[in-house]
Parts: structure tokens; sequence; C-alpha cells
């Protein structure tokens, strides 16, 4: 009568009015209030099962006097039922950082509070009596703890312990160190040459002198003093990449290589808007031409150039997806997967799909590594092969619904029948009252609706009713999971420009810029990251709003930066411009003028700190001229510039 499902304790619908708990009409009438969760639906040799906690109070006092504990009768021990959200955690890592500044991946971030949850719940259960007696006393507690967290559902994300001496070895860590022994030692520090304080200010005011040092000159020069100033050694790699980092290579190009070349990086621009200047439980996807000859603007006035992706569920033979497009890429596949699981409002358990380019790019893999259940699976078919379900389902689709349109050229219809061929003639005559490529979207749905009310002649019911047919095997999706999983990453890093984040898809070129809370342009974001390659993520269906930016970590990890925003474009006509359009185009045109006077003024309080200058160093070589090149090094740093330098007033 009682079993567990999903980790949740369920009770048989039968038992609750055959036990005379409660009537079978209350029982319904409970159910259609949603006061009793039904957990699965029975029919077909399977048996209803209601949620025990979802039961109202009174009916599970009269259910204890009748049977005793429920959660006594069963074998199953459910580790999550002691599991709280632990918010103090979730900030805990939310706060982090690491040596260099930065926050932890959000996917460790949500790793670590998962975690110390757990510690918790097995704190609590070890401290507590009561709850010990469900887990076999204190001699079994441990081990049958072990058993149950390894039952938790994969989206749990923790650590699975081999045994019970690395189990509670870890849990006393975590209780004399608390939040910080869950954090990995990858993400600690250990790295003896950092580059800080006066280090960084001696290096990068080498650099920035005009008779551009290279690295291995620079770490000549810095070794010449660093014993003498207990400095720690450096390497070339290391150097390089920290004077490669936007924040510094802001400074030492200005300074190096003169404003041209910074602003060539650097510099901020204004995009000018053009566009008003000129006229103008086993899924299977395939894609192929859509066999509809359609009303063209060209000499012919028809074309047949659409391209159709569909997605079915093999069972039912439905179609649950499909997306319209002019070229079968990626994107048309990602619409048509995304409608699919909009529709069904679950996951499929096998995905498959052909070998086509689109479906093997980095970015379709991972959605389709995302998309199947639970132990489910994707895999494309090998070419050649006729084991793919979609293209056999597609035939028939072409056959029975799509070549019955009068304006269907039959293509792709492999049967060279007169019967299956097209009257070509007959479309010609009335080429006028072809549909156009909007009116196509109406047609096909159309087309959709016939395909999927009706069935095969041996088939008892519509595709419609075998696809609504209740199952038990069924993993829903929901909305977050959804919001999650339809983004899309490009598969490399993109360069992040002066002029904003370029991105081109289908085709169709899209900028983006970052901007602050106040909507204006981020200078913070500009002054780190202009010049830095990031990852692009982004929803095909809002590419003109946004996408999100991510960088990766040293581990291949990706953290998110910010938001970027389509960029502002502006009006340089007078009589297209909008109001408030000329306050927006200066607001803008200042950001250049902007950074250049903070990168200039970093560079003044980078002199003042480390006194070299462009003028030290002329002092520094009349000097070597003058001793014939025999000063000491050391004299050589310590040499008081502060009366030449006192000559030139802009300092």
């Amino acid at each position: 009568m009682f079993e567990y499902q999903q980790n949740t304790l369920c009770v048989a619908s039968t038992w609750l009015y055959s036990s005379e708990i409660m009537s079978e009409a209350n029982y319904k009438f409970l159910c259609s209030k949603g006061k009793i969760k039904k957990v699965t639906i029975g029919g077909n040799g399977r048996k209803a099962l209601v949620a025990y906690e979802s039961i109202p109070d009174r009916f599970k006092k009269l259910i204890r006097e009748k049977v005793g504990d429920p959660y006594a009768s069963v074998k199953n021990i459910v580790f999550s039922d002691y599991m709280n959200w632990d918010h103090a955690a979730e900030q805990y890592f939310s706060d982090y950082l690491l040596d260099n500044g930065s926050h932890l991946p959000e996917e460790k971030q949500k790793e670590y509070t998962h975690q110390a949850i757990m510690f918790n719940a097995a704190k609590h259960i070890a401290t507590n009596v009561v709850v010990q007696k469900r887990f076999g006393g204190k001699k079994q507690m441990w081990d049958r703890m072990l058993e149950a967290i390894a039952k938790l559902p994969d989206t749990w994300m923790h650590t699975r312990y081999k045994n019970v001496v690395s189990f509670k070895r870890a849990i006393q860590k975590y209780e004399d160190e608390g939040y910080g022994s869950i954090v990995s030692g990858k993400w600690l520090n250990s790295n003896p040459s950092k580059i800080v304080d006066e280090v960084a200010d001696f290096i990068l005011s080498q650099y920035c002198l005009p008779i551009k040092y290279t690295i291995s000159e620079i770490i000549k020069i810095y070794e010449s003093v660093r014993e003498s100033k207990g400095w720690k050694s450096l390497s070339e790699r290391a150097v390089g990449a920290w004077l490669d980092k936007p924040e510094q290579k802001r400074v030492w190009m200005l300074a190096r290589d003169g404003k041209d070349e910074y602003m060539k990086h650097f510099g901020h621009t204004v995009t000018r808007n053009r566009t008003e200047w000129f006229p103008n439980a086993w899924w299977a996807i395939d894609g192929t031409k859509l066999d509809w000859v359609h009303f063209a603007n060209n000499k012919q006035k028809m074309a047949a150039e659409l391209k159709i992706n569909v997605v079915f569920d093999v069972y039912s033979e439905k179609i649950i997806g499909w997306d319209i497009a002019y070229s079968e890429n990626h994107a048309s596949h990602f619409r048509a997967v995304k409608m699919a699981v909009n529709e069904s409002g679950c996951r499929p358990f096998l995905f498959t799909y052909d070998k086509q380019s689109g479906h093997k790019s980095d970015r379709m893999q991972d959605l389709y590594d995302k998309l199947p259940a639970k132990g489910g699976t994707h895999y494309s078919h090998k070419v050649g092969r006729k084991s793919s379900p979609a293209e056999q389902i597609f035939n028939r689709l072409q056959q029975q619904v799509i070549g019955k349109m009068w304006f269907s050229d039959k293509q792709s219809i492999k049967v060279r029948t007169a019967t299956n061929k097209p009257n070509t003639d007959f479309i010609v005559e009335y080429k006028n009252a072809l549909p156009t490529v909007d009116e196509l979207t109406k047609w096909w749905l159309t087309a959709v609706n016939i395909w999927n009310a009706g069935k095969q002649e041996d088939w008892e019911y519509s595709r419609i009713e075998m696809y609504n047919q209740e199952t038990q095997h069924r993993e829903e999706i929901n909305i977050m999971d959804q919001l999650s999983m339809f983004w899309i990453d490009e598969t490399k890093t993109k360069k992040y420009y002066a002029h904003g984040m370029p991105l081109t898809v289908e085709g169709k070129d899209y900028l983006y810029e970052v901007y602050d809370e106040t909507n204006n342009v981020d200078l913070n974001f500009r002054q780190k990251y202009v010049g830095e390659s990031l990852i692009v993520r982004y929803d095909p269906e809002r590419l003109d709003e946004f996408v999100g930016l991510y960088e990766l970590t040293p581990s291949g990890e990706k953290r998110f930066i910010a938001y970027a925003q389509s960029k502002r474009m502006h009006e340089s006509i007078p009589v297209l411009m909008k109001e408030n359009s000329k306050a927006l185009l200066l607001q803008d045109i200042a950001v250049r003028d902007a950074e250049l006077k903070r990168d200039q003024e970093a560079y003044e309080r980078l002199i003042q700190r480390s006194g070299i200058s462009r003028e030290s160093l002329i002092e520094e070589q009349e000097l070597m001229v003058k001793f014939q090149g025999h000063l000491p090094k050391e004299e050589q740093m310590a040499t008081d510039s502060g009366a030449f330098h006192s000559r030139f007033s802009k300092y």
C-alpha cells in the first residue's frame, strides 16, 4: 500500500477508499481541487499513487491509527526529508573571492551549497536519537546514510563518497572548519609569483617607456634589482600574461605606442543607424527541402527555396516541433527542438538526428547533452543506413499530406510514378495564386494538424490520441530548465572590441555593448574586458535584445561576466532624430574622452609611485654617458630624479 516514487512516500489511491479512509467520491473531489497530489496515474496494469504528505492531516491521522507510521513500513530511506536549504551557505559561496579577486563559477557555488546542505542533514541525523532509529540506530546510521545519499537524484550536486571512513572524515572537517572546508584546493592560489603592488608598478612603468623594452629585457632589469628589494622571481610567461590583461594594456599602450594606437584598440566608437537611409520517449528530427512552390519576387514569380526541420515523436508519429527557414542550420534545429520541448513539457529518453553539420556542431551537441531524460541519450544515425525513423515518417508525410497540396513540386518524394509527379503546367498557369512565404506558415500548420489527426491504417487511435496516452515513464521539464537549456554558446571565444561585441548568426550581423544600471556605457567593464576574448551565450529568438558574456577560467569552466545589450545606434540627420536622441549621442561620444582621461591619469599616478618616467629615463642615460657606463645599476635606480623631474610642470 505504501512505496517510494522519486524519493516521495506514496499511497495507493485504491487503498484509501477500499480501507474506508475516505470515500472514492471524496478522493476524486480532493484530487480535482489539488488537495491531493497524484504521483503516478493508473491504467493498463499500473496503479495510481498519491503523495502521502499531500493528503490532508485528518486523513493522515486515520491512516496512522489503522496501519501505524507509514514511513516505518517501507524499507527505503529518504535522506532528502532531512535536507533544508542553507541560505547562509548559498551567500557564503556567492561572496567567496578567489585570490585573484574573482568569484567562484556559478556551477561550483551551486555544488558547494548542495554539499553543505547534505552535511547539515547528516549532522542532524547523527545527533537526533529519534531520527537515528530510522537509519538503524548508531551502529548502522552511517552506512544507511551513505546508501541513501547515493540514491539522491543526479541533479543534486555533491561528492559521492566511496566509504564511511572518508564520509565521516569530510563531516568532521566541515564541523571543524565550516563552509571553507568544502572549497576544492584547485581554487586556492598556490602561485608564489603574483604581480601586485610595487612589483606591478615597477614592471608596468618599465614597459610603458617609449624605448619599448621586450619582456625578456624587462625580466633582466627586474632581476638586477630583485634581490635587493626582496621581490620574488617571475617568469617571462607570467609577466607577458599580466601585461596582456586589458587593465595593464590600456595604460602601457597609451604611454608606449601613443594615442592613435591606443584609440585603435580601446577607443570607444558610436555606431550610426543607417537602416532608414535606404529602401529595404524517442524523438527524431529530420530536415529537408519543403516541397512547396511559393510566390517569389523574381523573373519567374515563383520559387521553392525553403527548408523544413521537423521533430517527431516516434511512438505516435505526432509532429511536436518544427521550423521553416531558408537553410538547414543549427539555428533552425534549435527552434524546432525548442518548440518540441514547449509542446511536450518533458524530455525524451532518446533523441536522434542525421549527420548534417548543424547537428554535429558544438553548440547543438551541448543542447543535445542537456535534452534527454535521466538515463537517456542522443546520437546521429549513420549515413546510408535506413535506421532513422524520422526519414521513414517524413516520406509518408510527404506523400500523404505535403504532396497533396496543389502547389507541391513533389521533389522529395522518391517514388517517380506519374501519380507522384507534379503537374508543372498547372502550377505555372496559376502561379499568381501561389502562397507567399509568410502564408506558407499557415499552410504548414494546416498540414501538421491534418497529419497529427490522422493515423496509420492498422491503428485504432489517431496520432494525437496515441501521443496523449498516459505513461509512468515521463520526466517533466520545468520553465527554469527550459530557460537554461535553450541558450547557445558560441563554440569559440570572441573578442570584445573597442566598438563592442560583434556576432553573426544565420548570416545576420549583430553588435552588442555592455551598459550599467543607469543605461550608460559601462566604463568599468570596458576597462577590464576591451580586447579580451569571451564566450557569447545567446537565445536565437532574442538576438535583437541581449546576449550573455562569459570568461573561461584556467580550468576551462565558464564564469558569467555581464549581459550585453544591442548597441545603441545614433541618427546623424536632424530631421530623423527622435526626442532625447541628441543627449544620448553626446553621452556616448563622451565615453572616449572619459576613458582617455582616466587612463592618462592612471599613468601619471604610476609615475608618481614608481619614479620611473620618460624624464627619469633621459636622466639615467645622461648619467650613464657621464660615467661611461660604469655607474652600478643599484645606484642608477636609486638616483634622485626629483630635481630633473621638477623641470616639467606637466607633472
